[in-house]
Order: structure tokens, then sequence, then C-alpha cells
């Protein structure tokens, strides 16, 4: 199961959601939050970041995600407990406390923030607001070739648009989830079968084939806005499910 938590960050003044996101912030995250000067993008990090750490600490019933060894006493964490680190290209990933170590990643844009984590291979997500200002010819530029022809067979704008953002929040899904983010050249693998819910990827560089199978699921997380997650699955017979929810679903039931 690929878990999913979606929340409408403000593009304006901070509201509520992000009042208690930052309750959950380190003091270097509230200082880097501070540094921000566009609201949008302040509250896109304090969101992600807060988001990232109270769901990481505990599942929505207070029991620990992950449990601990047998024999220890099951607790748990509050959400500035967490300590990240990053790779060279900038994913974080949680390195303590050791129980609620697990793959996760967050992906936002204007008015969106997605919360994505697995119990088992690594994952990653993207979302863009369909709506935003693209340049579709960008994938003539950075797409394999099957993809631009896809992109480009739509004659209709705002199709064409779509489509391009549909290619585009996949590629971003597997270079999320593989960790190496845009130093991976996005022509060195293509997607198939775009308009399904489940495409499939073609490495069409062989350095990629590292035996891991992986698995995509498209989706639409709110009006307007379009999602892919990635997954390193090996279970090919039962392929994983999404589950999606709303993180301000919690805000009733959390303290902070």
């Amino acid at each position: 199961m690929i878990k999913v938590w979606s929340a409408n960050a403000s593009s304006d003044l901070p509201g509520e959601l992000e009042r208690r996101c930052l309750n959950w912030l380190t003091p270097e995250e509230v200082e880097r939050a501070d540094r921000f000067r566009v609201l949008t993008a302040r509250n896109q990090h304090v969101v992600g970041r807060g988001m990232a750490r109270k769901l990481l600490a505990s599942t929505v019933d207070g029991d620990s995600v992950a449990g601990v060894a047998q024999g220890q006493i099951r607790r748990t964490f509050s959400p500035t407990e967490i300590v990240f680190s990053f790779t060279q290209f900038g994913k974080p990933f949680v390195i303590a406390p050791q129980p609620l170590v697990r793959p996760f990643n967050v992906a936002h844009t204007d008015g969106m923030v997605l919360f994505a984590d697995s119990q088992g291979g690594s994952v990653g997500v993207d979302v863009e607001r369909i709506s935003r200002r693209t340049d579709v010819a960008l994938a003539e530029r950075y797409f394999a070739k099957p993809e631009v022809e896809y992109v480009m067979d739509h004659f209709d704008a705002d199709m064409k648009l779509h489509a391009f953002l549909r290619v585009w929040t996949l590629k971003e899904s597997f270079i999320k989830a593989i960790g190496t983010g845009l130093s991976m050249p996005l022509a060195d693998f293509a997607f198939e079968n775009i308009d399904d819910q489940r495409p499939r990827v073609k490495m069409l560089n062989p350095s990629l084939e590292d035996g891991r199978q992986w698995q995509f699921i498209t989706f639409s997380p709110r009006d307007g806005y379009i999602a892919a997650v990635a997954i390193d699955d090996t279970d090919q017979q039962s392929p994983p499910e999404m589950d999606l929810k709303r993180f301000e679903s919690l805000l009733s039931t959390v303290e902070g």
C-alpha cells in the first residue's frame, strides 16, 4: 500500500494549516522558512516539512508507525524528535529515531502539498497545478522521442498542456524515487501507456537497468491538479494500491 496525504497550502497569508505545521518544525526549519520572501513558497515549505514530521512520527490512532524491537516498550514520538539527513541531490531521509526510518517523499506546487510513504521500496511523488504557465515545447528538449510525440499529438492547447504535465509528473516521481533529481537526463527513460492510470516505464539507457521493478500511478489529488507516484515494488503479481487522504482531516484530532 502506498499512502499519500494531500494538503491545501495557502497561496497567500498563512492559515490554520500553516500554523499547526509550524509547531512541528525545528527552530532551524522555522528560521529557513522565514528566509522565504514569497509567501507561497514559505507555506509550501512549512506544510511539506510539518506534514512529513507529523505523519512519520505517528499514525492516526497515535501508535508508533513502525513499532520497536521485540521486548522494548512501544511508544510514540514527537514530530520534532525526527532527525533528517539529505542525499547529495537534496532528497531528505530519516536517520533517527530508528523505528521511524522508512521511505517517504514530499512534493508541492502552488496551493498543494503531497506526502507519500511506503513500508517497502523507494517512493517518489510529484504534483503540478494544471493552470500553471508552462512552455510545452520543453518536451522536445527534455523528453524521450515517444513522449514528445505523445504530447505533440494533442492539438488543443489545454489538452497538450495536460499531456505535458502528465509526462512531467511521471518523470519527476521517478527521479525523486531514485534520488537523482534533475541530474539524470529525462530522455534516458520513457513512459508507455501514458493515458493509463498505471503507465509503464522503459529504460532507454542500459545503465538504469538495476533489477528493480517500478510501479507508477497517476491521479488527481484535487480538481485542477495532476500528480504521479512511483514505487520500487518487486511483487508484480499484486501491484500496490494507493490510499489517498486529506491531511486537514487530522487537524481536529491531533495536538499542536
